[in-house]
């Protein structure tokens, strides 16, 4: 069997495929890029974020990490709270951001690299980091996407002198073909293989971050840090079309509203034509009903075990399938950033506590020091024996199960390759809004409420998610990477 990965970035992608070329299995793979996506790709993935990763390794059930962000144990009266709105232009829609250092979690994601390394690496952590390390102390170069992502956040990297420094170079967005350097984060990166995960959460890290948010308007303590924990969690798992389909449980969201849309797909017809008007008036039909359900992970679960009792009886994203047929989904993400950069480490704190979606009784609801809940998905699909066959996520915040749920659909429903099945146009329905990417043969006439409105968009675009991809036919990977982030495959033999 071949080797498989699809991932965000060039970089994050090669220090997957060098680790396995090296003999390393498909987690040692994705701590790597996980370390790698920390340099490569600032902006989605950060040691100050959460994320969750999916393992499917040989002979054992699939499991999913959880190392998302945890509410703090304290929390300010808002009017005490650092925390602000900025705008982000899209191009063609904007969208509203809460930050400061109200709006942070405490991070899981260093927690989980080294839980992930305990249960299943073989790779010394110190060779791990290496590649991270060294593309941090000499730079990457900036491809068209990340130029245009730190153009999209400059609101929020503008706001600490540090990331305005490194990403704006004389006052404007580093170019494409120039190389950002994270030289603190390299510095960070060596030092954490070597001393483990306590440097971060009973160390000078955060004992940094407690000290700069106590007199400033964040909410997190030492106590967050030093109680934080992975928790190791049994997939949501249903069948479709006689295959298993394994995502994010509770007490996230992402994987509920999956597993909901595709129970309601199966029970529509499928057009012939996968561009056609008829696929836009399905996937409309679907979304609107689950859309319609909310966003509260209580009422969410409960719809999905009521379903399964009638039908049973900015983010970023990466995949690693080794030659053992091992794989691991791994899904990460700061949100926004929050605009705080830890000092002398460079590495940049989410905002979850600033995202609407994982909100939906309104900003400062959040119970304190629990799991957030998240959009955020990593999905298997595996066959009789449990063998992966696709494995895929994406970022893209509230759009994430939506769009996880129509490459599924054009790869199980309608056999397309899965290149273009990932960058196929696609739809998103929100706020009483039907968003329609270019590329469609025709736009339908759908009526409904008086309120809803049809967004026709003049070009594919990063709002839609970036769902990177793995398939595996017979006993070869295939791979995409999502042409609206600029996505990477790579195949090995």
């Amino acid at each position: 069997m071949n080797t498989g990965i699809a991932a965000g970035h060039e970089e994050t992608a090669r220090a997957a495929a060098d680790v396995l070329q090296a003999g390393g299995n498909a987690v040692d793979a994705a701590i790597a890029a996980f370390f790698m996506s920390w340099v490569a790709e600032p902006c989605m993935s950060s040691a100050g974020g959460g994320a969750f990763a999916m393992v499917a390794m040989e002979g054992e059930p699939i499991v999913l990490y959880d190392f998302f962000c945890q509410t703090p144990r304290r929390k300010r009266p808002p009017h005490e709270s650092d925390f602000f709105p900025v705008t982000v232009d899209f191009g063609d829609t904007h969208e509203v951001f809460h930050v400061g250092k109200g709006a942070t979690a405490v991070p899981g994601a260093v927690a989980g690299v080294f839980a992930l390394h305990r249960r299943y690496g073989t790779v010394p952590m110190t060779d791990l980091v290496q590649p991270a390390a060294a593309a941090a102390k000499n730079g990457v170069v900036v491809n068209d996407f990340q130029h245009f992502d730190f153009d999209l956040v400059k609101p929020i990297l503008e706001l600490h002198e540090r990331t305005h420094t490194v990403f704006f170079p004389g006052g404007k967005v580093a170019a494409v073909g120039e190389r950002v350097c994270l030289s603190d984060m390299a510095d960070f990166l060596e030092v954490l293989a070597k001393e483990g995960e306590a440097l971060f959460y009973q160390g000078e890290i955060a004992q940094q971050i407690v000290r700069d948010y106590s007199t400033a308007g964040g909410s997190l303590t030492m106590e967050d840090f030093t109680g934080y924990q992975v928790r190791i969690r049994q997939p949501l798992h249903f069948p479709w079309h006689g295959k298993m389909v394994y995502t994010n449980p509770a007490p996230s969201i992402g994987g509920a509203i999956i597993a909901l849309a595709m129970g309601a797909l199966a029970d529509e017809d499928i057009p012939e034509d996968y561009l056609g008007e008829g696929h836009i008036e399905r996937m409309y039909r679907v979304f609107a009903q689950v859309d319609a359900l909310g966003k509260s992970p209580e009422h969410l679960h409960h719809a999905v075990r009521t379903w399964q009792q009638k039908t049973w009886g900015s983010t970023t994203h990466f995949n690693v399938a080794d030659r053992r047929g091992n794989a691991v989904s791994l899904s990460s993400t700061i949100g926004e950033g929050c605009g705080y950069v830890v000092p002398g480490a460079d590495i940049l704190l989410n905002n979850m506590l600033g995202e609407a979606a994982l909100m939906p009784n309104g900003f400062h609801s959040w119970r304190k020091n629990v799991r957030l809940s998240s959009m955020m998905a990593p999905t298997m699909v595996c066959n009789e024996t449990q063998q992966p066959e696709i494995v895929l996520g994406t970022g893209g915040a509230s759009r994430i199960a939506f769009a996880i749920s129509q490459v599924l659909s054009l790869l199980i429903d309608y056999k397309l390759p899965v290149e273009v099945a990932v960058n196929a146009p696609r739809v998103h329905w929100e706020h009483d809004v039907l968003h329609i990417e270019p590329g469609f043969k025709g736009i339908p006439a759908i009526s409904s409420a008086a309120q809803q409105q049809m967004k026709l968009w003049q070009r594919q675009s990063l709002f839609f998610g970036g769902v990177h991809t793995l398939r595996r036919i017979d006993n070869y990977w295939t791979a995409a990477g999502d042409e609206r982030r600029d996505g990477v495959a790579m195949i090995a033999p």
